[in-house]
Formats: C-alpha cells, sequence, structure tokens
C-alpha cells in the first residue's frame, strides 16, 4: 500500500504539477515602435568582452533615403552597449550617429576604457573618428 501511494505521488508531481505552474507565462504586446524597429533590424559590428568591461557595438538603419542620396541609401546610428563584469553589473547604452556606411576599424583596451576606431563614408571618401566609452559615458578621443 505505501509502495503504491509513493508511485502515485511521485507520478502526481512529474505530470501534473508542471503542467499547472506552465499557466503562469504572460504574453504581452510592448508598445514602443522605436524598440521594435531596433530589435528588428540591429546588426552586430562588434563583441568585445575582454577587460573590465563588455563593450558591444549594434548598428541601426534610420530608414530609406536617410543618407541624402538619391539612390535612397540609409545612414545608420551606433548602440553602444556597454557593461562591467560582475553578478549584479553597472551597464548603460549610448546612441551616436548618424553615420553612413560605419565600420569599426579598431578596438583597443586601457584600464576601465575601451578606444574604438570608426570609419564612414563613401568608399572614396572616409572619414575616421575615435571614441572612448566607459561605464559611464562616451566622449570623442582628440
Amino acid at each position: 500500500m505505501k509502495f503504491r501511494f509513493t508511485i502515485i505521488l511521485i507520478l502526481v508531481h512529474i505530470f501534473i504539477i508542471p503542467s499547472f505552474a506552465q499557466n503562469s507565462q504572460e504574453i504581452s504586446n510592448p508598445d514602443s515602435t522605436r524598440l521594435t524597429k531596433i530589435l528588428n533590424n540591429v546588426v552586430e559590428m562588434s563583441n568585445d568582452r575582454e577587460g573590465w568591461i563588455s563593450v558591444r557595438i549594434y548598428k541601426i538603419d534610420n530608414g530609406s533615403g536617410s543618407a541624402g542620396n538619391a539612390s535612397c541609401e540609409v545612414s545608420h546610428n551606433l548602440l553602444i552597449a556597454v557593461s562591467e563584469h560582475d553578478e549584479q553589473p553597472n551597464q548603460n547604452l549610448f546612441e551616436i550617429g548618424p553615420f553612413y556606411n560605419p565600420e569599426i576599424t579598431k578596438i583597443t583596451a586601457q584600464e576601465r576604457i575601451k578606444l574604438f576606431t570608426v570609419e564612414y563614408g563613401d568608399f572614396d571618401s572616409r572619414q575616421t573618428i575615435q571614441m572612448k566609452v566607459s561605464i559611464n559615458e562616451l566622449v570623442f578621443e582628440k
């Protein structure tokens, strides 16, 4: 008798209890059209997790014709996501742009900061800028 009770208890625990736990899931539709556009169009350009901070750089398009050319080409903004390595890390997100045809050409680490170089523009007249990012700020490097 005790054996049957144990088997029944195990079967209830395996099959019935988990099915009740699944009903607590909710489906929602976030109201942010900008966030929806970003998540559907973002492209990761760089992912550097070495050193004190992790830096991920993404590009998002600014829509057809945003580059100002007759060919409907797009410009991009860069999203720079910065995070410490910790159980509860400090994190930040920066946005900069617009850039036409941006590329990350170099990333170097210094103590608690990262320097990176962005090359952008037409293929025959590329420009370069350097930026320095820490957990709290993004600045142009001169």
